[in-house]
């Protein structure tokens, strides 16, 4: 599967910073504690070594610990910060503001409020009211700056998302069922569905996760998404595949869906429930088949074209073809004429749950 691995960008630049550190910072602390311990005792009269063999011996094996130790607490802090950044790139710009100035308001009024609890005796209890005072202060000046959130960002959102490098009106994020169909590719190319393409990576993890099927069907879907987006990225429209996850949320479209109303970008796919549920939840879904159906040439009776004739029809005499969009065509009385091409006048038009359906006859000629 290494031929169908997709390059994409990292949002990780920071791990191996956050790990190096930790691990210099526990190493640096290992070794004084080795050192420390080295001088507690006379080891050299315990264990006949030299006092200089001790302290290297000790040092060796307090670094060797903060090494060890330093890498485990720095994935444990990557982890976390990555987290915090996902929660971060959640916020509106506005709530981000709101909750800044709510916090400010918070602690100023908490000083003020807590300068009388420093004459209280013991100081223990002089400090934990302080403490209390200032969280509750800071907490609430936050709640109540963002119960105006909605009304500061119809009212000035638009100004400050307007500077953004990538404004969310522009963002488009692709589901499995749209990379696999792609089409949205081609309507890309042509400009009629214009800004920045992005999967997100538990979509990406999907797409792996079919071309490893023991499925045949499923594994030749997966494989021909990732082949997609494996041209995709490096062609014409640029596609990118970003690192982002809610663990807590079971489905893939449900985390699409609560991605697409975080960032405010809209949903590229072919699924119709998909589609469904996103537009209940307030979400835009530009569904790649109803802009299909929406194309499609509006044929009245009358209308006459050309159609090969394809197979026979259920009912007796029928002849049945197909359009260029996969409309299927019922003519009457072009059953001998299967294979041949023929001008068909259409009756009318039936629209069903599972398409359109034109009616027509034979044009004599």
């Amino acid at each position: 599967m290494k031929a169908h691995r997709v390059e994409y960008k990292k949002l990780r630049a920071s791990s191996p910073m956050i790990v190096q550190l930790a691990r210099v910072v526990l190493l640096t602390a290992g070794a004084l504690g080795g050192l420390a311990v080295a001088r507690l005792a006379d080891w050299p009269a315990q264990t006949g070594f030299s006092q200089e063999l001790v302290i290297l011996i000790f040092i060796i094996l307090g670094s060797a610990m903060g090494y060890l130790l330093g890498g485990i607490v720095g994935r444990e802090l990557t982890e976390q910060y990555r987290r915090l950044e996902q929660q971060v790139q959640q916020f509106e710009t506005t709530d981000l503001i709101l909750a800044a100035a709510g916090l400010v308001v918070g602690l100023v009024a908490a000083f003020l409020v807590s300068n009388p609890l420093r004459l209280l005796s013991p100081t223990w209890v002089a400090f934990l009211g302080i403490v209390l005072v200032y969280g509750l202060f800071a907490y609430g000046g936050t709640r109540l700056f963002l119960t105006k959130r909605r009304d500061v960002h119809r009212r000035f959102g638009g100004m400050l998302e307007s500077g953004s490098a990538h404004p969310p009106a522009t963002l488009k994020l692709l589901d499995t069922s749209a990379v696999i169909d792609g089409r949205f590719a081609r309507i890309a190319e042509s400009g009629f569905l214009e800004g920045e393409f992005k999967v997100p990576r538990f979509v990406l993890a999907e797409l792996q996760t079919l071309a490893d099927s023991a499925d045949d069907i499923k594994r030749a879907r997966g494989r021909r998404g990732l082949d997609l987006l494996t041209t995709l990225v490096a062609g014409t429209v640029s596609v990118e595949v970003f690192e982002t996850d809610y663990p807590e949320v079971p489905t893939v479209d449900a985390k699409l869906v609560r991605l697409a109303a975080s960032t405010g970008g809209a949903i590229v796919t072919v699924d119709h429930n998909l589609t469904q549920v996103a537009r209940v939840e307030g979400v835009t879904v530009l569904n790649v088949n109803e802009l299909a159906a929406a194309v499609r040439p509006a044929f009245l009776p009358g209308d006459k074209f050309e159609l090969l004739v394809v197979r026979e029809g259920k009912e007796p005499g029928q002849g049945v073809g197909y359009l260029e969009d996969g409309t299927m065509v019922v003519v009457a009385e072009a059953k001998e004429h299967v294979g041949e091409t023929l001008t068909v006048e259409v009756t009318s038009v039936l629209q069903t749950s599972a398409g359109r359906m034109i009616f027509g006859r034979l044009v004599s000629s």
